[in-house]
């Protein structure tokens, strides 16, 4: 383990305490919010014609349906920020903050588990890794849009079923 770095203050602690408790708190309002918007937005236009109708007649509403229905540059680059992220926590898994070991412990810890365990951390290496968590939990939050949403109406457009 790590000696503990005098780099990370007691400030930059609270900012870490508070960035954490945050996402404990909204991560899953952020997963049923996005599965919502994938539905209703993405999917169900899909479906549903005169639903389509409605969607298309928003600009954003329409922007968010050929964006992720048709998996294009938007979709993709959320999906390849998503992976690199992944991927980072994952070489990165012996400076995981507080002592936790992904591979020992099955997996990375959810949000409120990082909370309830303090699992903050003492160094650069593992602050780095941190926000990556962070930036990580939220942007996993998206994942709805595309998967499984995304990819269901994208093949009933190509399969020509609708």
């Amino acid at each position: 383990m790590i000696p503990d770095d005098s780099f990370v203050s007691s400030s930059r602690k609270a900012r870490q305490m508070v960035a954490a408790i945050w996402l404990a708190k909204w991560s899953y309002r952020l997963q049923a919010l996005f599965a919502s918007i994938g539905f209703f937005l993405v999917l169900l236009p899909t479906l549903n014609n005169p639903w389509r109708v409605i969607i298309e007649a928003f600009s954003l509403t329409a922007w968010i349906f050929r964006a992720f229905s048709t998996l294009s540059g938007v979709a993709l680059i959320l999906l390849a920020l998503l992976m690199v992220l992944f991927l980072i926590l994952n070489f990165m898994v012996k400076d995981y903050p507080g002592g936790w070991n992904p591979t020992k412990e099955w997996g990375f810890p959810s949000p409120r588990q990082v909370v309830e365990k303090e699992l903050y951390p003492r160094n650069r290496k593992e602050e780095f890794v941190f926000w990556i968590d962070i930036f990580f939990g939220v942007v996993a939050t998206t994942v709805w849009l595309y998967l499984p949403f995304g990819v269901l109406a994208y093949f009933i457009r190509k399969g020509g079923l609708i």
